[in-house]
C-alpha cells in the first residue's frame, strides 16, 4: 500500500515562492486601478488647459481653444481707458487709440502649453501645475508714442537756470526746475498695465525733475563775485587783433556754488569762434603769357581752442575779480591749420601749360543774369585741383544766397523755369564743362538741362551744356593727369562772353569729339493761358517761352599712347516746352 503523502496532489504548490503569487497580482491590480484614476483626467481633458490654469487670477481650467477665446472676451473688456495721473493732473489713453487688443492666438498657445511632444512627464506635470498667466497683447507702437507725446506736451517744462544779470543793477534772476516725462518708461508701464489689466487703477506717470537751483548762500556768494567783476574789462587778443568783453558779459559767466555758468561761457566761446575763425589760404597764382605768376602768399588758418578757452574763463573768474587793474588781458588759445599749397611749393605743382579751354556767349542775357554769371565765375576761379582729387562745382561755388551777393533771376529747377537766387550759374557750369571736355579730364558727373536754353546755343550746337542746382545735380571731374591743374575763368561783360581755361602738364592725351547727332525734333506745345485775378485787367505776363524739343548725342573719346582712357556718349533729351502766359481779368 502506497504512502498517502505520495499519492495525493495538492491543489496549489506548497513552496514559499508559490505562496507570494496572489499578493503580487493583487498589488498590480491596485496599481493599475490607481493609474487609471490618475490619468483619466488627462484623457478626458486632452487638448484643453491645465486643471489649475489661470489668467490674472481667474480660472481657465480645462478649456478648449474656442472656450478660451470666448472667456477672454467676456473677462477683459478692451473698450476702456487707461487712467494715468501726475500730481493733480489726470490723463486717459483710450485702448482703441493705440489699437490695443488681446492676442487670442498667442493666449491659446500659452494656456494650452501641455504638448505630447514635450514628453509624458512634462505633459502630466503641466496639467496639475498651478499657473497664473498675464495677457498677451497687441498694440501699435507708433500710436502709443503719439499718445505719450500728447501727455508729455502737457507736463514737460523747460529747466530755467538761475542767473545773475546786470541790467543797470546786478541782481538774481530766479530760475525754475524743469519736468520731463520719461517716455520710454511710461511706454513700458502702459504695456504692463495692458498685460495686467490694471484699467481701473490710478497709474502714476514717471516724470524726471531737470536741473538744480542754488541755495541762498550760493546766491549770496555769486552776487559778491559779480559785484567785483562789475568794474572789470577783459581784452581778448589773437593774431594781432583784439576785442573787449564788457562787465555785463563777465557777470553772465558767474555761476553758483563751485561752478561757473558753463552754458553762458560755452555759448560765448562758440559765437566768438564763428566770428574770427579762418580757413587756411592756399598760395594763389594765375597763368599769363605762359608763366605762373604768384600774387598772394599762403596763410595759416585757425580756430579757437574752445575747450581750453572755456576752462580758462571758468578757472580765472575769481582771480580776475580780485585783479587790481580794471583791464585784464587774455591771449586766446588757437588751433592752427596749414594750407595745402604753400608759397614755396608753387613752382613744383606742374602748372606749365594750357590743357583745355571752353567758351560760351550770352549776348541776350539780362543784366541781373549777367551779374550772377560774373559772380559765379569769380568764385569758381583760380582753383587748384590736386592729383586724384575730385573737383565739385557746387562745393567750390558755396551757398548761392542773397547774403552771399547773388541776385534773383530765372533758373530751371525740376523741369520748370522759376525765379530763384543765382539764375545764370548754369552759364558758368556749361562753360567749364566744355573746358573739361577739351582737357580730356575724367568727367564723373554731368547732366544736361531739361529743355533748350538759347544762351548755350549762341556759339555751340545743342547738347554741350551742364546744369547744376544745389545740392544736385553737380558737375564733377577727377584729376587723373598726375599733376595739379589750375582752373581759371575770364569774364567779358562787354562782349557777353565767358571762357574757362585749365592749366597743368600735358601728358600726351588726345581728345576726339565725333558722331554728333540730332533727332526726334518736336514743336513746342500750344501756348498756355492762366487767368490771374491778382493782375490788373488786361495785363499779360509771360512766364515761359516756347521751346521745341530735341534729342542730341555726341561721342567723346580720350586716348593716351594709343589706348582709350575715357570714352562716353553724351545724350541729352530736351523736352518741348509751351509758352505760359498769365493774364488779368478781361475788360
Amino acid at each position: 500500500m502506497k504512502n498517502i503523502e505520495q499519492t495525493l496532489t495538492p491543489p496549489f504548490p506548497l513552496t514559499g515562492q508559490g505562496r507570494k503569487t496572489p499578493y503580487i497580482v493583487l498589488f498590480l491590480g491596485i496599481v493599475g486601478l490607481l493609474g487609471i484614476i490618475l490619468i483619466s483626467p488627462l484623457i478626458f481633458a486632452f487638448g484643453k488647459t491645465g486643471k489649475e490654469a489661470k489668467v490674472l487670477g481667474l480660472s481657465y481650467a480645462t478649456l478648449n481653444k474656442k472656450e478660451i477665446g470666448e472667456k477672454l472676451n467676456n473677462d477683459f473688456d478692451f473698450d476702456k481707458n487707461i487712467n494715468l495721473i501726475y500730481g493733480d493732473q489726470n490723463f486717459e489713453i483710450k485702448m482703441s487709440s493705440v489699437s490695443a487688443k488681446i492676442n487670442t492666438n498667442k493666449m491659446v498657445s500659452t494656456l494650452l502649453y501641455r504638448r505630447l511632444n514635450q514628453g509624458i512627464k512634462s505633459y502630466i506635470t503641466a496639467f496639475w501645475e498651478n499657473k497664473d498667466f498675464e495677457l498677451e497683447i497687441n498694440w501699435d507702437k507708433n500710436k502709443l508714442g503719439e499718445e505719450i507725446n500728447k501727455i508729455a506736451d502737457q507736463i514737460n517744462k523747460p529747466f530755467i537756470p538761475t542767473e545773475i544779470v546786470a541790467n543797470g543793477q546786478i541782481k538774481i534772476k530766479e530760475g525754475s526746475l524743469g519736468l520731463e516725462v520719461d517716455k520710454d518708461k511710461l511706454a513700458l508701464e502702459v504695456v504692463s498695465i495692458l498685460k495686467k489689466y490694471l484699467i481701473n487703477e490710478k497709474n502714476i506717470i514717471p516724470v524726471n525733475v531737470i536741473g538744480t537751483l542754488p541755495t541762498d548762500e550760493e546766491k549770496s556768494k555769486a552776487l559778491e563775485l559779480a559785484q567785483k567783476l562789475s568794474n572789470k574789462k577783459i581784452v581778448f587778443y589773437w593774431e594781432g587783433n583784439k576785442t573787449d568783453a564788457l562787465p555785463a558779459t563777465l557777470i553772465s559767466f558767474v555761476g553758483f556754488g563751485k561752478s561757473c555758468n558753463t552754458d553762458k561761457i560755452a555759448e560765448y566761446t562758440v559765437n566768438f569762434n564763428n566770428s574770427i575763425k579762418k580757413e587756411p589760404q592756399n598760395a594763389s597764382f594765375k597763368f599769363e603769357n605762359g608763366k605762373v605768376l604768384q600774387f598772394e602768399s599762403a596763410k595759416d588758418g585757425y580756430v579757437i581752442d574752445e575747450t581750453k578757452m572755456k576752462g580758462d574763463i571758468c578757472q580765472n573768474l575769481e582771480t580776475w575779480s580780485n585783479n587790481s587793474d580794471g583791464e585784464i588781458k587774455y591771449e586766446i588759445p588757437l588751433i592752427k591749420s596749414q594750407p595745402k599749397i604753400k608759397t614755396d611749393e608753387v613752382n613744383n605743382l606742374g602748372i606749365k601749360e594750357l590743357i583745355g579751354r571752353g567758351t560760351s556767349s550770352f549776348r541776350h542775357s539780362s543784366d541781373i543774369r549777367n551779374y550772377n554769371v560774373q559772380k559765379g565765375a569769380g568764385i569758381v576761379n583760380r582753383i587748384l585741383v590736386a592729383p586724384n582729387e575730385t573737383f565739385s562745382f557746387i562745393k567750390n561755388l558755396g551757398e548761392v544766397t542773397l547774403d552771399n551777393g547773388f541776385k534773383q533771376a530765372y533758373v530751371i529747377n525740376k523741369g520748370k523755369t522759376v525765379l530763384d537766387v543765382g539764375g545764370g550759374i548754369c552759364q558758368v557750369s556749361t562753360t567749364l564743362f566744355r573746358a573739361m571736355l577739351d582737357a580730356g579730364l575724367n568727367i564723373t558727373d554731368r547732366k544736361g538741362h531739361a529743355y533748350r536754353v538759347s544762351y548755350y546755343e549762341e556759339d555751340s550746337k545743342p547738347g554741350f551744356d551742364a546744369t547744376v542746382f544745389i545740392p544736385n545735380p553737380d558737375l564733377k571731374f577727377v584729376n587723373d593727369t598726375g599733376n595739379y591743374v589750375l582752373i581759371q575763368s575770364f569774364y567779358d561783360g562787354v562782349k557777353k562772353t565767358l571762357a574757362y581755361e585749365i592749366y597743368g602738364t600735358k601728358d600726351g592725351r588726345k581728345v576726339e569729339i565725333s558722331n554728333y547727332k540730332q533727332w526726334d525734333a518736336s514743336p513746342a506745345p500750344p501756348d498756355v493761358w492762366i487767368d490771374d485775378p491778382t493782375l490788373p485787367p488786361g495785363k499779360v505776363v509771360k512766364d515761359e517761352s516756347k521751346v521745341p524739343g530735341l534729342k542730341t548725342s555726341f561721342d567723346w573719346k580720350v586716348t593716351k599712347d594709343g589706348q582709350i582712357i575715357h570714352q562716353k556718349t553724351y545724350v541729352t533729351n530736351y523736352t518741348p516746352w509751351a509758352a505760359v502766359y498769365r493774364r488779368g481779368p478781361q475788360l
